[in-house]
C-alpha cells in the first residue's frame, strides 16, 4: 500500500473512530447531565437560600435591630425618659425625624410611655415623602393595643417583631397595598422597671421583593397556617388581609402538610424556615419551586450542548485526521511555549493588577493577589462573600446604583470608590468594570480591573484639611465657595455665607496660653460641626475665624442657624476659660456678587456685630 493510500485509509479510519467516540461521548454526557439535574437544583436552591436568607434578610434584620437598639441606648432618649425635660424632648424629636428621613423604609417611629400614651410620633406615608412630627394634641393612648400589652410584659431588653401585614388607614387596608412590619423594644429604668417602648413601622415591600425573585425558582413565603405572605402572582400575596381565598393547598395540593410540617424538600421543591432570622408569630417559611420554563430550558440546553459536543468532536476528529501525520513534537513544543508565556503573563497580572470577578448575585468568584494586598483579606476570605464585604459606609448607595445600572445595560463603568480593608482602614480604587457574557449573550459575571489610588487620595485630604481643627482649610474653602457661587448663579439658587469670629480670643491666648486657645478653637469647631446641616460647608477661615457656606439658603434662614450657633457657644462652659461668645456676619449672594464680594459683605456684617456689642449675628445691609 502506497504512502498516499495508507494516509487516506488512516484518515478514514480516524474519522469513523472519532465520530463513534463523539456520538457515544455525547450520549453519555447527556445522561450524566440529566442525572445531575437534581443535584444542580439542590445546589441552586441552597445557594439562593444562603443569599436570600443570610446575605439579604439577615443583614436587613440586623440593621433594623441595630437602629432600634441604638435609639434605645442613646443618651438623648435616656435623659428624656429619666427627667421628662421639654428641651430634651425637642432633641429626641429632632433625632427621630432625622432617623426617619435617613431610612426610606421607616414609615412611623414612636416613643410610647409606660402608661401606653404616645409621647412622640413621626409619620411618613411613602418612601419618598418627608417625615413629619405629629402634633402632641393628636397623640393617642395605645395601652389597649396588643403590641403594647406584649412589649410592656417583656422582662428584658429584646427586639420584638410583629407579623407581616398590610398597612391599615382608618380601619381599612390601604390601597395600593403597603406590606409592613412593626419592630419594638422595651425601655427600663435603673431598677429594671418598664418605662416605655420604642416602635418602628417599616415598609417591607423592597425587602420582600429582594428575597422573592430568581431566574430558577418561583418563590412563596407562607405563615404557619398556610396563608401567603408572598406569592409569585401578587394578587395572592397577603391573602389573609386582602380577603382573597388562596392557601398552599391550591398550589401544593399533595404536599401542603409536608410544607407546614417543615419538611425540607419534596418533588424538586424546597422549604426553608425564616423564623430563625425574623422571630415573630408568622413562623414564616420560604418555598422554592422550580420554574417550568427553567426545567424546559434546562433540557433544551442539555440537548443543544450534547449536539454541539458531538459536532465539535467530529470536526476535531476530521481536522486531526488530516494532520495526524505531522510531527506532534513541533505542535507540543509550540503549545508548551505558548502556555508558559501565558502563565507568566497571568502571573504578572495577578501580582500587579487589582482585579476581581463577581457573579450576578454580587458574590465574589475570583480575586487577584494584588486585590488581596489592597483589601487586607485573603482569597479564601473573599471568594463566596458578597462584594460589599469591602464597602465603606461613607460611599453613597447612589454610586452603586449608577454602577449596577451601567454594567447591567452592557456599558462599562469607570470611577473611584472608597472601600474598607479587613482592619477597618480605608483604601481607594480607580475601577473599570465590564460585564462578562456566556455563549448565549447573557451576563454571567462582572470583571473589575482597578488601580490602587489610596496614596493619591490621602495626599488630597492632607492638602485640604486644617491641621488643628480637622475641618476644611482656607484653600479648600475658597475652592468650594467659587464652585457654589457658580452653581447658585447658573441655577438661580439661594446661597448665603456666615463668617464666625470668637470674641476676645486674643485674651485667651495672652492669659491662658496658646494650648488652651487651641482647645477652645477645637471645642467650638466641634459645636459648630454638630449644628450645621449636611449640605453646609464648614471650615477654618484663618486664626479664630470660621466660614460656613450655606447652599439653597436665604440670609434669613442663615440668621436662624447663626442664632443657634451663638446660643450653643455662649451657654458652653470652657475649661479654665469659662464662658465665651461669638459674633457672626451674614451675607446673601446677589446677581452682582462674586466669591470675593460675598466674603467682603459677610465681613462687613461681622465688623458691625463686633462694633455693636459682640455676641450677636448681623445680616449685611447696604445702609
Amino acid at each position: 500500500m502506497s504512502q498516499k493510500n495508507f494516509k487516506k485509509l488512516f484518515t478514514i479510519y480516524f474519522i469513523i473512530f472519532g465520530t463513534l467516540i463523539s456520538i457515544f461521548s455525547g450520549i453519555i454526557a447527556y445522561n450524566i447531565q440529566l442525572n445531575s439535574f437534581k443535584d444542580e437544583l439542590d445546589s441552586k436552591a441552597d445557594e439562593i437560600m444562603i443569599i436570600k436568607k443570610f446575605l439579604i434578610l439577615k443583614e436587613e434584620v440586623d440593621n433594623l435591630d441595630n437602629i432600634v437598639k441604638s435609639l434605645s441606648n442613646s443618651t438623648t432618649l435616656r435623659e428624656f425618659v429619666k427627667h421628662k425635660d421639654i428641651d430634651e424632648l425637642l432633641r429626641v424629636e429632632d433625632m427621630f425625624l432625622t432617623i426617619t428621613n435617613m431610612n426610606r423604609d421607616v414609615m412611623q417611629l414612636r416613643y410610647i410611655d409606660k402608661n401606653g400614651m404616645e409621647i412622640i410620633r413621626i409619620n411618613k406615608r411613602n418612601r419618598s415623602d418627608e417625615a413629619i412630627l405629629i402634633a402632641r394634641d393628636k397623640l393617642q393612648n395605645k395601652a389597649s393595643r396588643d403590641y403594647f400589652q406584649i412589649v410592656s410584659a417583656m422582662k428584658d431588653k429584646k427586639v420584638w417583631y410583629s407579623k407581616f401585614d398590610l398597612n391599615i388607614e382608618h380601619g381599612k387596608v390601604e390601597i395600593p397595598y403597603k406590606p409592613t412590619i412593626r419592630i419594638a423594644i422595651p425601655l427600663f429604668d435603673d431598677s429594671q422597671r418598664f418605662e416605655g417602648m420604642l416602635m418602628v413601622n417599616l415598609l417591607t415591600k423592597n425587602l420582600l421583593d429582594s428575597i422573592s425573585n430568581s431566574s430558577t425558582f418561583e418563590h412563596f413565603i407562607v405563615d404557619k397556617d398556610g396563608n401567603y405572605i408572598v406569592h409569585p402572582d401578587s394578587r395572592y400575596s397577603f391573602n389573609k388581609y386582602t380577603g382573597v381565598r388562596r392557601t398552599i393547598t391550591k398550589d401544593f395540593p399533595k404536599n401542603a402538610s409536608n410544607i407546614l410540617s417543615k419538611q425540607e424538600s419534596f418533588n424538586n421543591s424546597y422549604v426553608y424556615k425564616l423564623n430563625d432570622i425574623i422571630k415573630n408569630e408568622d413562623e414564616a417559611l420560604l418555598i422554592l419551586k422550580p420554574k417550568k420554563e427553567y426545567q424546559e430550558q434546562f433540557l433544551k440546553d442539555r440537548i443543544l450542548s450534547t449536539v454541539y459536543i458531538i459536532l465539535l468532536s467530529m470536526l476535531a476528529s476530521i481536522f486531526m485526521a488530516f494532520f495526524a501525520s505531522k510531527k506532534p513534537s513541533e505542535l507540543q513544543r509550540a503549545l508548551f511555549l505558548a502556555h508558559r508565556e501565558l502563565k507568566r503573563f497571568a502571573s504578572i497580572l495577578d501580582k500587579y493588577v487589582v482585579s476581581a470577578r463577581v457573579k450576578r448575585d454580587s458574590t465574589i468568584a475570583e480575586v487577584s493577589s494584588a486585590f488581596e494586598v489592597a483589601s487586607g483579606y485573603s482569597k479564601e476570605e473573599l471568594v463566596g462573600q458578597p462584594m460589599n464585604i469591602i464597602r465603606h459606609e461613607d460611599t453613597p448607595l447612589l454610586l452603586y446604583t449608577e454602577l449596577w445600572k451601567n454594567v447591567l445595560s452592557d456599558k462599562a463603568w469607570d470611577g473611584e470608590i472608597k472601600n474598607k480593608k479587613k482592619d477597618g482602614t480605608e483604601f481607594w480604587l480607580e475601577q473599570h468594570i465590564v460585564a462578562v457574557k456566556d455563549e448565549q449573550g447573557e451576563v454571567e459575571s462582572f470583571l473589575s480591573v482597578s488601580q490602587d489610588i489610596t496614596l493619591k487620595k490621602e495626599l488630597e485630604i492632607l492638602s485640604s484639611i486644617d491641621k488643628l481643627t480637622g475641618i476644611l482649610n482656607r484653600r479648600k474653602l475658597d475652592e468650594f465657595l467659587d464652585y457654589e457661587v457658580e452653581i447658585a448663579k447658573r441655577h438661580k439658587h439661594d446661597l448665603s455665607l456666615i463668617i464666625v469670629d470668637i470674641d476676645h480670643f486674643k485674651d485667651v491666648n495672652d492669659t491662658h496660653g496658646h494650648q488652651v486657645g487651641d482647645l477652645v478653637l477645637f471645642e467650638i469647631t466641634k459645636m459648630i460641626t454638630n449644628l450645621v446641616r449636611k449640605s453646609d460647608i464648614f471650615g477654618r477661615f484663618g486664626g479664630e475665624e470660621f466660614l460656613i457656606i450655606c447652599p439653597h439658603t436665604t440670609q434669613e434662614e442663615a440668621f436662624v442657624l447663626s442664632q443657634k450657633l451663638k446660643e450653643e457657644v455662649s451657654s458652653y462652659h470652657f475649661n479654665k476659660v469659662g464662658y465665651k461668645t461669638i459674633s457672626l456676619g451674614i451675607a446673601q449672594l446677589t446677581d452682582d456678587d462674586d466669591a470675593q464680594s460675598l466674603v467682603k459683605k459677610a465681613d462687613i456684617a461681622l465688623y458691625e456685630a463686633k462694633n455693636t456689642g459682640r455676641d450677636k449675628a448681623v445680616i449685611y445691609s447696604i445702609s
